[in-house]
Protein backbone atom coordinates (compact mmCIF):
# COMPACT_ATOMS: atom_id res chain seq x y z
CA UNK A 1 0.00 0.00 0.00
CA UNK A 2 1.72 3.49 -1.11
CA UNK A 3 1.73 6.17 1.57
CA UNK A 4 -0.41 9.04 1.38
CA UNK A 5 0.85 11.69 -0.65
CA UNK A 6 1.80 14.50 1.99
CA UNK A 7 0.83 18.28 0.69
CA UNK A 8 3.10 21.02 1.87
CA UNK A 9 2.63 24.06 4.21
CA UNK A 10 4.33 27.75 3.20
CA UNK A 11 4.75 28.99 6.53
CA UNK A 12 5.21 32.61 6.72
CA UNK A 13 4.94 35.94 8.75
CA UNK A 14 4.64 39.67 8.61
CA UNK A 15 7.03 41.96 11.23
CA UNK A 16 7.18 45.55 11.39
CA UNK A 17 9.50 47.80 12.21
CA UNK A 18 8.59 47.50 16.04
CA UNK A 19 9.12 43.34 15.69
CA UNK A 20 5.42 42.47 15.68
CA UNK A 21 4.88 39.91 13.70
CA UNK A 22 1.85 38.19 12.29
CA UNK A 23 2.04 34.39 10.95
CA UNK A 24 0.37 32.45 8.38
CA UNK A 25 0.21 29.63 6.07
CA UNK A 26 -1.09 28.48 3.25
CA UNK A 27 -1.54 24.05 2.27
CA UNK A 28 -0.51 23.19 -1.06
CA UNK A 29 -1.48 20.41 -2.95
CA UNK A 30 1.58 18.39 -3.31
CA UNK A 31 0.46 16.25 -5.91
CA UNK A 32 4.18 15.66 -7.67
CA UNK A 33 5.69 14.76 -4.39
CA UNK A 34 8.13 17.60 -3.94
CA UNK A 35 10.24 17.48 -0.80
CA UNK A 36 9.67 20.35 1.60
CA UNK A 37 13.54 20.93 1.14
CA UNK A 38 13.36 20.73 -2.87
CA UNK A 39 10.35 23.43 -2.30
CA UNK A 40 12.54 25.60 -0.16
CA UNK A 41 15.39 25.38 -2.23
CA UNK A 42 13.48 26.66 -5.23
CA UNK A 43 11.62 29.74 -3.43
CA UNK A 44 14.75 30.20 -2.00
CA UNK A 45 16.43 31.94 -5.60
CA UNK A 46 13.52 33.84 -5.96
CA UNK A 47 13.44 35.40 -2.95
CA UNK A 48 15.29 39.21 -1.41
CA UNK A 49 17.94 37.53 0.24
CA UNK A 50 16.89 34.40 0.32
CA UNK A 51 13.88 34.84 2.67
CA UNK A 52 11.90 38.33 1.79
CA UNK A 53 9.19 38.43 -0.65
CA UNK A 54 6.47 41.45 -1.50
CA UNK A 55 2.97 39.83 -1.07
CA UNK A 56 1.32 41.65 -3.63
CA UNK A 57 3.17 40.23 -6.08
CA UNK A 58 2.66 36.76 -5.29
CA UNK A 59 -0.22 34.22 -4.32
CA UNK A 60 0.31 34.99 -1.10
CA UNK A 61 -2.57 36.77 0.86
CA UNK A 62 -1.98 39.69 2.63
CA UNK A 63 -2.99 39.57 6.60
CA UNK A 64 -6.39 41.80 7.43
CA UNK A 65 -4.15 43.49 10.68
CA UNK A 66 -1.76 44.93 7.83
CA UNK A 67 -1.03 48.27 9.89
CA UNK A 68 -0.09 50.83 7.18
CA UNK A 69 -1.26 53.66 9.16
CA UNK A 70 2.04 52.35 11.60
CA UNK A 71 5.08 54.12 11.58
CA UNK A 72 6.84 51.35 11.97
CA UNK A 73 5.02 49.45 8.36
CA UNK A 74 6.86 47.40 5.96
CA UNK A 75 5.77 45.93 3.02
CA UNK A 76 7.98 42.67 2.78
CA UNK A 77 7.07 39.78 4.59
CA UNK A 78 9.55 37.13 5.82
CA UNK A 79 9.12 32.98 4.48
CA UNK A 80 9.90 30.65 7.52
CA UNK A 81 9.77 27.74 5.63
CA UNK A 82 8.18 24.04 3.79
CA UNK A 83 6.53 21.73 6.15
CA UNK A 84 4.99 18.53 5.26
CA UNK A 85 1.19 17.94 6.53
CA UNK A 86 -1.67 15.52 5.84
CA UNK A 87 -4.28 18.82 6.22
CA UNK A 88 -5.88 19.52 2.65
CA UNK A 89 -5.09 22.65 0.39
CA UNK A 90 -6.24 25.83 1.30
CA UNK A 91 -4.91 27.63 -1.84
CA UNK A 92 -6.02 26.51 -5.01
CA UNK A 93 -2.88 25.93 -6.86
CA UNK A 94 -0.11 23.31 -6.97
CA UNK A 95 3.72 23.62 -5.35
CA UNK A 96 5.25 24.32 -8.61
CA UNK A 97 2.60 26.89 -9.69
CA UNK A 98 3.07 28.53 -6.45
CA UNK A 99 6.45 28.50 -6.53
CA UNK A 100 6.82 30.42 -10.11
CA UNK A 101 4.09 33.08 -8.42
CA UNK A 102 7.25 34.56 -6.82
Amino acid sequence: MKPNILNLKFEYLHRDGGNYKLFGSIILENTNEISAAHASGLLNKKLIDSQYFYPKETKVPLFEDHKKDSEFFTDWYEFEQFSYTEEKGTNFCSVEEFIQSF
